[in-house]
């Protein structure tokens, strides 16, 4: 599923998403523990970035796009991951519009997340926009690099 992410949240509730959600190496612990929790969909890998991949999306202020960890993640786990990382980001403002399935770009539901609450709402958009040509160029050169 492609998403894209909008919103902000402080900077340390932002360091703080960063470092529960960045599984590193798939061949680490830490995959499988990341990969156990209600919020695997939106992990990351900093080690080897999927080429589409939504990357390092918390931020002070973010706008983010691309695919989640798997293809089989739905707009309810994407709800469930966001429903345990509110409590670990208090401060988080979100709206999370999601594709349909294999990648789909039309917009099937926009999911509002802030204030300790998480609701799935209609699309707010017709459709979500795929990773940037330059972020796709950034995670392939990163995966070339560590060799």
């Amino acid at each position: 599923m492609t998403v894209n992410v909008v919103g902000t949240m402080t900077e340390d509730d932002a360091a703080k998403l960063r470092e529960l959600l960045d599984y590193g190496d798939v061949m680490s612990d830490r995959f499988g523990e990341v990969f156990s929790e209600p919020y695997a969909c939106l992990s990351y890998s900093s080690h080897s970035p999927g080429l589409c991949g939504l990357g390092a999306w918390p931020a002070a202020e973010m706008n983010a796009c691309g695919n989640l960890a798997e293809r089989d993640f739905t707009v309810e786990d994407v709800a469930g991951g966001l429903r345990a990382l509110v409590h670990h980001a208090p401060s988080m403002l979100l709206k999370v519009h999601c594709g349909g399935d294999y990648e789909s770009d039309q917009c099937v539901a926009t999911i509002l997340a802030g204030e300790g609450l998480v609701a799935i709402r209609p699309p707010q958009q017709p459709s979500v926009a795929a990773a940037p040509l330059e972020q796709m160029i950034d995670n392939l050169t990163a995966n070339l690099r560590r060799g």
